[in-house]
């Protein structure tokens, strides 16, 4: 297995949002905390694995004390992105609670280990964060894939050795880039995949109009 981090799957994942399986997939988690012993080698950009420090971790934040179930402790601490996120979703769903809006979905991260710096930088990707989405696709079915962030996208949508998935590469001028379709094999259907900016970030306040479009059109609603 190439995944280091267990996806959050919300209890009403299979209700989804507007009737689709939902899954989020966010970019990079990222640890400050320098002073700890292990932060040199478990953020390490070369290395790019955390999984030694699943249980030694001094600073899990997590209520199984595993770094491995960090998307659930994510969520849990309401950060700015999830909050953003989640009143996005609720134009869609029509849940007024944060977490009710949550639990219709699974999300996890791109980047399969700590990083180093609040940016999720080019070279901290590698194919095996490919594998591990591409594992967390076959295990839950999702129908839509939405993707936080540019870089994250780019590895995603745009490499095509990577992905060959992706059947309608040549029509995404078609949703100003926004919209595509994969076929995994053992999935057994369609998947839409949907960029948008991190909900971080400011570009992702003057982005809305245009991914509630798209997003409109992939669920339907």
């Amino acid at each position: 297995m190439n995944r280091f981090f267990t996806p959050f799957v919300g209890l009403k994942y299979n209700e989804g949002i507007c009737g689709k399986k939902t899954l989020v997939i966010g970019a990079s988690f990222y640890c400050n905390k320098t002073d700890c012993k292990f932060f040199g080698e478990c953020t390490n950009p070369v290395n790019k694995d955390s999984s030694k420090f699943d249980k030694e971790c001094l600073y899990p934040e997590t209520d199984e004390k595993q770094l491995r179930y960090y998307p659930k402790a994510a969520i849990e601490q309401k950060y700015r992105a999830y909050q953003n996120f989640a009143k996005f979703i609720q134009t869609f769903s029509g849940q007024e609670d944060y977490y009710t809006t949550w639990n219709r979905m699974a999300y996890t991260n791109y980047l399969q280990f700590f990083s180093p710096t609040i940016q999720t930088r080019k070279e901290y990707l590698s194919n095996r964060d490919f594998e591990a989405l591409k594992e967390t696709i076959v295990e839950l079915k999702p129908n839509v894939v939405i993707v936080w962030g540019v870089v994250t996208i780019q590895e995603i949508r745009d490499n095509e050795i990577l992905n060959p998935y992706i059947y309608d590469r040549d029509k995404l001028k078609e949703t100003e880039y926004y919209v595509c379709h994969m076929r995994i094999p053992e999935v057994g259907h369609e998947i839409a995949l949907i960029n948008c900016y991190h909900p971080s970030s400011p570009i992702w306040y003057s982005d809305l109009e245009k991914l509630t479009k798209y997003t409109k059109q992939v669920l339907g609603n």
